[in-house]
């Protein structure tokens, strides 16, 4: 997909998602602070690729998803006032 083809409510679900992953990233330097910042996003690159195992291992997780799922679909639905 390219840029000039991408919604503005994709452009907004982007650009909040690289906000709560940089929120990640200063989490991560409170583990660790010595860490370099291209180490940082290494480590948190690991942490998403694992997320999949947490979900399978917590499955009260992914339930709260499925809550969260809904309530997005739920507002996708409701009329703008």
């Amino acid at each position: 997909m390219t840029k000039s083809k991408l919604s503005s409510k994709v452009v907004r679900a982007r650009t909040l998602a690289v906000y709560e992953l940089e929120k990640l990233f200063d989490y991560i330097r409170t583990i660790d602070p010595e860490l370099e910042p291209d180490q940082v996003i290494v480590l948190t690159a690991f942490v998403l690729s694992d997320l999949p195992n947490l979900f399978k291992q917590n499955p009260e997780l992914v339930e709260r998803m499925k809550g969260i799922a809904t309530n997005v679909k739920l507002k996708r639905r409701q009329p703008l006032n």
